[in-house]
């Protein structure tokens, strides 16, 4: 039978100070892992928010930046240790089920007089097949009228069976209306007048856009009939209630142009890449791709092989999917494709034959473009199995070729340092992308050390506050163990009985502390960090891994166990005798008796203790009896006599007030750190705040959509002056850069009166800057004698205009084209019929560019006359119609981008802002994911602050009524003597009162010269929160006193349990 344990019987007959030495070590817990959460949710998150700014290297041929080749490049960057992966997105062609694309790929007119013949697409996306009944056939006159000059044919079938095409243009059951245009189909006119009503025919329409003239319209159709082989079969008469075979060997040409049509009609032109996120015109500071809802693919999708893609909006709309939508698709690779599409070649012959697989994607993310329709989806990398990629022409490509991320920002100027050099010599230029990545971590540097800081403070207060605890523990049973060792017990087995009741009474506490304080941290925490995910798709989190409360809980009590040994075996070295005396030989030498006592010393030690008590009493009689007078005039509740208790009661118990001196400074140095913290802390973000410049754009909601309440041949603006005049003057705008469009409908020579009919493309941007930024070719720009970029670029009224002649820029290829040159004056008509003197001041060659990052875009066709804006304002006044409105934001509303976003929205959707709906792109994601969110993370400090100073009070209270509970003895003997019962009480108080006041003054002291002293501390905040500390002091001083002090002096000096 084993032996009951004493140690554990005399802890739970003590109640109070049991239950005491329970609350501080839950008190201590709760605060060391509510900082062990806090620091380790601020690490954690700030890292994740650092990961908006990765270091993303561009590389670029220089001699051929198109097409060159960029291999040397790419393996000299995957062999440096600072490469994390390369992204070199592949085209795909997936076959999506039953959903029709909204691509309108065809050799239309709008495209073959934009762009050279090598960027025709050379698919029929726009075609459409059926068999149908001639309902109507009527010839077409010019203006309707007919005795005017005929124009063709109007034939209106009903369609029986529809074979392919997209739903919006033909449906089965309907009728469609097919024009046949005469003009350069002489030779088809019999063919077509053969064509008899009530006859079924197999039919090939299509919509050449942009071919058909304002009269036509009139019919009601922008649709024409089409050869079915391209050359002068235009239709097949099919006997009613039957059908085509089309494995028939003369069909089979029919039927593959009809199933290649099926096929490209449901093509999602599709680009898989490692890392969406990190491709360059998807980060915001391009101003070029936007998210309207959903998430970026990113670098976890490829390892992970996750089927998930990003769809273009103006697709989703048009077919009704949305975020979370699946979608299958059979993938085949094509040797020759247009964006995923089979174009004429040889995909059109070997397409059956290629390999196929099918799988399904989740929709996770919806993107647009600021000028147009995005038509690209996104799928990672590792989704796609090997082998599936397609091939294109050059000329086809429009996104970076190869970029890649570094394994950190903190290495990018050591990357280029290493590798310039060696990437010129290959002939390869490297860019990396623009970001606010040092602003960044300058500011969360300072955070992050305070927060590990705060975290080593709070340690050393837990080791303190450990080390009070056993010490007050041991001081508690250090009878019982003298009591044990002197009847015998071995001395292995009374260190661990007297060890167990510490361990479960602070393992109880640990429990308790640890889990009040991890819900409380947590669900603070999940409600005010950010639950939006970085560009890169990770999302930030207040979870975290309940193995970590495991990990605190060891930790605490592992250190619980190692003081409670060490307290142990100091103990153990002990003599019984030192413990049953309660003092030590040394303090017994020191002691200084009255000569008429001198008698009585050797009274006061006794080897039995169970006549301690009576002894005490009894030589404490022999002292009074001496001088009772001279003991009446050092009784009392002066000052000297407080003071004198005070020094040398502390002297005399020197472990005792330098823990209780320790606990006070440790604490209020602590909460002045985390005072520190949180004013620094906010400094860096108010920083933040005040230099962020955020941008914004005004596009239109849907770039797909046709103007309303615009006439042709008006240009591809979207936007009035007088809207963009109302948010320019709004108070909210620092800086803006605008461009707009117009057709001039008319050129004359001023001198020949040689006139030159329109409409010729006109753009104007608003600063010289901008004009050289957007040429393909910079260097081939040549101004005329007396003129530069400066003096074109000038600010121009419409006063200046009507007295002197418009700058104008032309392109090199339509100067020769109209048999122009530099100087020519000029008379122009403008699509409002207004003329105007104009000069050839330049020209220019080669198309217009967008730059992205840095990297530029070439707008292929676009070769448009320029001129200055305010030459177009002021010659269309509210009539111009802007193509690109971009604009930054005064910083100081970046607190309240809401309320900015709220007015402007009110300006755009107002009635005639502009030719279509609008939208308003703010690009405040660095502002919401970034800065937001580490605002939130410093709130989570201030919040928790109140609660650490609370606990602090308690603990300071706790350990305060503990210290209290331990002077027994020392209260017994001022009783004895006489001393007034407040006057003890008073004693008492003040003993650790004035030991926390010292402790406090020096942290106080050493706060003011480490912090507050230059500015970076509030004095006041730290004198509240010692005036706070201070007064938990005084409570828990007081109640220990009124324990002590309730009991009779014998009781005190007894031992009870």
């Amino acid at each position: 039978m084993s032996k009951p344990n004493i140690f554990l019987k005399s802890t739970v007959r003590q109640p109070i100070f049991t239950i005491f030495l329970l609350l501080i070590m839950g008190l201590i817990s709760f605060v060391f892992i509510t900082k062990s959460v806090e620091y380790i949710l601020i690490q954690r998150e700030t890292e994740v928010l650092g990961g908006y700014y990765r270091s993303i290297g561009v590389l670029e041929n220089i001699n051929d930046p198109r097409s060159g080749d960029l291999s040397p490049g790419v393996e000299l960057v995957k062999s440096s240790p600072y490469f994390a992966y390369g992204n070199k997105p592949e085209i795909v062609s997936g076959v999506m089920t039953e959903i029709h694309n909204n691509n309108s790929f065809a050799n239309t007119f709008l495209l073959r007089s934009g762009l050279p013949e090598e960027y025709w697409p050379n698919t029929h996306n726009t075609d459409i097949w059926f068999i149908g009944e001639l309902v109507e056939k009527e010839e077409m006159f010019q203006r309707g009228n007919k005795e005017g000059k005929s124009l063709g044919y109007v034939l209106r079938f009903h369609i029986d069976t529809l074979l392919a095409a997209y739903p919006e243009n033909a449906r089965e059951g309907s009728q469609i209306v097919l024009l046949f245009i005469s003009k350069g189909n002489e030779s088809a006119i019999p063919i077509i007048q053969e064509m008899t009503s009530n006859q079924r025919y197999l039919i090939r329409g299509w919509d050449d856009m942009g071919a058909i003239s304002d009269e036509s319209m009139i019919y009601g159709t922008r649709f024409l009939i089409k050869p079915l082989d391209d050359q002068q079969l235009w239709y097949l008469p099919v006997p009613n209630e039957e059908t085509l075979d089309f494995s028939s060997s003369d069909l089979a040409p029919i039927k593959n142009k009809i199933d290649i049509l099926n096929e490209n009609i449901h093509t999602l032109g599709i680009l898989a890449t490692a890392d969406m996120s990190a491709m360059p015109r998807m980060q915001e500071a391009s101003n070029f791709f936007y998210l309207t809802e959903g998430r970026w693919l990113n670098y976890k999708d490829t390892l992970e092989g996750n089927k998930v893609l990003v769809m273009p909006e103006c697709l989703a709309k048009e077919r009704g999917l949305a975020l979370d939508d699946e979608i299958q698709l059979t993938f085949r690779p094509l040797k020759d494709t247009y964006y995923g599409h089979i174009r004429d070649g040889i995909d059109t012959e070997q397409w059956r034959g290629y390999p196929t697989y099918q799988d399904t994607f989740m929709i996770v993310g919806i993107y647009n473009f600021t000028m147009e329709c995005a038509y690209w989806a996104y799928i990672p990398s590792g989704s796609l199995q090997p082998g599936f990629t397609s091939l294109t022409q050059d000329q086809f490509r429009d996104e970076v070729d190869y970029s890649f991320v570094l394994d950190s920002p903190k290495n990018q100027t050591l990357f280029i340092q290493t590798y310039k050099e060696p990437f010129l010599e290959l002939g390869i230029s490297l860019k990396f992308l623009e970001s606010n990545g040092p602003a960044y971590w300058a500011a969360v540097g300072p955070i992050r050390q305070s927060s590990t800081l705060d975290l080593q403070i709070f340690s050393l207060l837990l080791l303190a506050t450990l080390v009070m605890m056993v010490f007050l523990y041991l001081l508690q049973r250090k009878r019982d163990h003298a009591i044990l060792r002197a009847l015998g017990v071995p001395i292995v087995h009374t260190k661990v009985q007297l060890i167990l009741p510490l361990i479960l009474i602070g393992g109880l506490g640990i429990i308790a502390g640890s889990l009040f304080s991890w819900n409380y941290a947590l669900e603070l925490a999940k409600d005010t960090l950010s639950t939006i995910p970085t560009p890169a798709g990770v999302y930030p989190s207040a979870d975290l891994n309940f193995n970590y409360l495991i990990g605190f809980c060891l930790v605490i009590f592992l250190l619980l166990i190692v003081i409670s040994w060490l307290g142990v075996i100091i103990l153990a070295k002990k003599s019984v005798i030192e413990l049953l005396q309660g003092q030590t030989n040394k303090q017994e030498k020191s002691q200084k008796l009255d000569k008429s006592a001198s008698h009585a010393e050797g009274n006061v030690i006794t080897t039995s203790p169970q006549m301690e008590s009576s002894t005490v009493l009894e030589n404490i009689s022999k002292l009074s009896a001496v001088n009772l007078t001279e003991m009446e005039k050092r009784r009392g509740s002066s000052p000297a006599f407080f003071g004198e208790y005070i020094v040398k009661h502390g002297i005399r118990s020197r472990l005792k007030s330098l823990l209780t001196l320790s606990i006070a400074l440790v604490f209020l140095i602590a909460l002045g750190w985390i005072q520190r913290t949180l004013e620094i802390s906010q400094t860096e973000i108010d920083n933040l705040y005040d230099t962020t410049i955020i941008d914004a754009d005004i596009v239109p909601a849907d770039p797909s959509a046709p103007s309303y309440g615009v006439k042709r041949n008006t240009g591809n603006g979207f936007i009035y002056r007088n809207t963009v005049d109302i948010v320019l003057n709004s108070g909210l705008v620092i800086d803006s850069s605008l461009e707009a469009d117009a057709r001039w409908m008319e050129v004359q020579r001023i001198d020949t009166k040689a006139k030159f009919e329109g409409p010729f493309a006109v753009y104007a941007y608003d600063s010289p800057e901008s004009f050289l930024s957007s040429l393909a070719d910079p260097e081939s720009l040549t101004f005329a004698t007396g003129w530069d970029i400066n003096q074109f670029g000038e600010y121009r009224v419409v006063e200046d205009i009507k007295k002197e002649e418009i700058p104008i820029l032309f392109p090199a290829n339509l100067l020769e084209d109209l048999a122009l040159e530099v100087g020519t004056k000029i008379m122009i008509t403008d699509r409002l019929t207004s003329k105007y003197q104009g000069v050839i001041v330049g020209q220019f060659a080669g198309e217009r560019i967008i730059s992205v990052n840095g990297i530029k875009t070439q707008l292929i066709g676009a070769e448009p006359i320029l001129i200055p804006l305010s030459v177009l304002t002021a010659m269309e006044g509210e009539n111009t119609t802007f193509t690109v409105v971009h604009f930054s934001l005064d910083p100081s509303h970046n607190r309240d981008l809401s309320q900015v976003r709220l007015e402007m929205e009110e300006v755009i959707k107002a009635p005639a802002a502009g030719t279509k709906e609008l939208r308003l792109i703010i690009w405040d994601e660095q502002l919401r994911i970034v800065i937001n969110q580490l605002e939130n993370n410093i709130s989570l400090l201030k919040i928790l602050f109140p609660v650490v100073m609370t606990v602090s009070i308690l603990i300071g209270a706790g350990l305060s009524l503990l210290l209290l509970l331990q002077t027994s003895k020392e209260t017994a003997i001022l009783r004895v003597l006489g001393t007034a019962l407040p006057t003890v009480r008073l004693t008492l108080i003040s003993e650790p009162l004035a030991l926390s006041v010292i402790g406090v003054i020096l942290g106080l002291g050493i706060s003011y010269l480490l912090w507050a002293s230059t500015g970076v501390l509030s004095l006041r905040q730290l004198m509240i929160s010692a005036g706070l500390y201070l007064v938990g002091v005084i409570i828990g001083s007081v109640v220990g006193a009124m324990l002590v002090t309730n009991k009779q002096p014998i009781d005190l000096l007894q031992v009870k349990e």
